[in-house]
């Protein structure tokens, strides 16, 4: 386990990726596992281009789920200290984008599915401190992610603003987490599916939304390319054809660079 611990450490040591939590970091080292690398870490070849190579593939993997939304140059420690929720929000790439749109988001969301008083909210990266744009405040939040600082941050908001809100580290690849014993009245999950993905079947998505513990799911896609570049195609017709099989009725809408969808079984 000792040497496991090293190779968490090389894994964490990029400062955009510092805040995950090492369980979830030994999680993907798992994953991308091979007999070979699991040779190179007994005989403590961390110097190695194998190795290296094997650290530059668990990072460009949690980089896909966290870092790439991340700014790690803001002390976000601060922020909360000042209740500056609104710089907090800027400094993570898809709520700094939603930023503008937040308050159009929520009152087309609800429009929907009503007011919540119980939301899970799956990846959620800093959107939690978008209550400040709903015009009412939850009952009951759970906050899931991967980034143990985030949740602290996440945590303190909960506590400055009494809302009876839990912030958990969660990895949501794997389905036996969603083992939560109770029902939420909606589920959040922004810009979250395709990041998860490894394949292009779908079939985790699928599997995950048929574990998500409510029957209302809002979901959003991100409507640029990773080279930000604006997507020919913006709707995410699988997502749409498979979320109907499952028996929800879907509705859609669209803010600059997201598409959410509105799922209600």
């Amino acid at each position: 386990m000792n040497l496991m611990k090293n190779v968490i450490e090389a894994v964490l040591k990029k400062k955009e990726l510092k805040g995950i939590d090492e369980s979830i970091a030994l999680k993907e080292i798992e994953r991308n596992l091979t007999s070979k690398t699991f040779e190179l870490i007994k005989k403590e070849r961390f110097k190695s281009a194998e190795f290296k190579d094997f650290i530059k593939k668990v990072r460009a993997s949690l980089r896909r789920q966290f870092g790439a939304f991340n700014n790690p140059k803001i002390d976000r420690k601060e922020l909360i200290k000042k209740k500056a929720y609104g710089e907090i929000l800027m400094s993570h790439l898809s709520s700094k984008e939603r930023m503008p749109y937040y308050k159009e988001v929520y009152d087309k969301i609800f429009s929907i599915i009503g007011k919540p008083d119980s939301i899970i909210d799956l990846g959620c990266g800093f959107n939690p401190l978008s209550i400040e744009f709903m015009d009412y405040s939850p009952k009951k939040y759970l906050a899931l992610d991967i980034n143990a600082d985030d949740l602290k941050i996440i945590q303190e908001y909960f506590r400055q603003k009494k809302i009876n809100g839990e912030a958990k580290v969660f990895d949501a690849t794997e389905l036996k987490n969603y083992d939560f014993n109770e029902n939420f009245d909606a589920c959040f999950a922004f810009k979250v599916f395709e990041i998860f993905e490894k394949t292009k079947s779908h079939r985790l998505t699928e599997d995950i939304v048929l574990r998500i513990p409510s029957k209302k799911i809002a979901a959003s896609f991100s409507t640029k390319t990773l080279s930000n570049a604006p997507m020919k195609r913006k709707r995410r017709i699988w997502f749409e054809i498979m979320a109907k099989r499952l028996g929800f009725r879907v509705d859609y809408f669209m803010i600059p660079n997201e598409i959410f969808y509105v799922l209600i079984k």
